[in-house]
């Protein structure tokens, strides 16, 4: 059988290679502590790999009470000075932090379609962020809404809006392993339709997802910091250190020499409260 190959035909080869190519360039991070901590530092290896990629924005969500603070531009981290201007002033404090990197695919670079996104639910902020690619047309037809409607074209906007339709429509008030499970289904069923990772935050919790199709997945590993609430350098009593996790998409980019990062396996949703593995769900393939 012979393939009749065309000028259209390559180009559309080509178009489809580049959209896949820039659905999967995104990068995100998300910390837990059981103190709060000085994440600059950290931030700061986080932006410079926008240097040579994901110029389309970059956002940081982060806790200081039950509300998030967001700040975010639809330009590359490694230019902005806003993001240069959070790290010399040492603004980035917390026990939990969402921070992305975004190379666009569905949606023009605009604030509206920057990662991470936040809305209130029952009395908590929740923010996310993911990194994935999708039919969008599909993903219209398939994934319903509830009350919460995007303000921007993302794909991962309207999943985020959809996400928190299923925990009003479940009535999840408190988190435990039943509802843990619940979010999975959803997460899951939503894989379907999508190819994405996740990481969700309610401002006690960091929800963690690698897709299920295995082409992206996050990762984490264990550190130790020193709290914002060490004291000053006179005080005599060593300060006891905030134990935490670090997840992200190519930890590879913030691994410490000789850290073993941990895969969180496709199809698989992991929660962390308080610096701590609280759930781990089975893998779904």
């Amino acid at each position: 059988m012979k393939v009749k190959i065309t000028t259209l035909g390559i180009l559309i080869c080509g178009f489809y290679l580049l959209c896949l190519s820039h659905a999967s360039a995104c990068d995100m991070m998300g910390v837990s502590f059981n103190k709060e901590v000085d994440l600059n530092n950290l931030f700061s290896r986080f932006r410079t790999i926008s240097e040579k990629k994901d110029a389309d924005g970059w956002g940081v969500a982060f806790y200081g009470d039950a509300s998030a603070t967001v700040f975010k531009e639809p330009i590359r981290a490694a230019e902005s000075e806003l993001a240069k201007f959070l790290i010399t002033n040492k603004s980035l404090k917390s026990k939990i932090l969402i921070a992305h990197l975004r190379e666009a695919s569905i949606g023009r670079p605009s604030p509206r379609n920057t990662h991470p996104w936040t809305r209130e639910l029952g009395g908590k902020g929740y923010a996310f962020a993911h990194v994935g690619g999708a039919d969008k047309r599909l993903l219209w037809q398939t994934v319903k809404l509830g009350r919460f409607i995007p303000l921007g074209e993302n794909c991962a906007e309207f999943l985020f809006c959809h996400i928190l339709a299923k925990i009003e429509e479940y009535r999840i008030e408190t988190w435990n392993e039943q509802s843990f499970a619940r979010l999975h289904q959803v997460l899951v069923a939503v894989n379907e339709v999508q190819d994405t990772c996740h990481l969700l935050s309610d401002g006690t919790h960091l929800f963690a997802y690698s897709g299920k199709q295995g082409k992206r997945f996050l990762s984490y590993v264990k550190r130790e910091m020193t709290p914002t609430s060490a004291g000053t350098e006179h005080e005599t009593t060593k300060p006891e250190s905030a134990v935490g996790i670090v997840v992200a998409r190519n930890g590879h980019n913030l691994a410490e020499p000789g850290e073993q990062w941990t895969k969180i396996e496709p199809g698989q949703l992991v929660v962390f409260k308080d610096g701590q593995l609280v759930y781990a769900s089975k893998v779904v393939r």
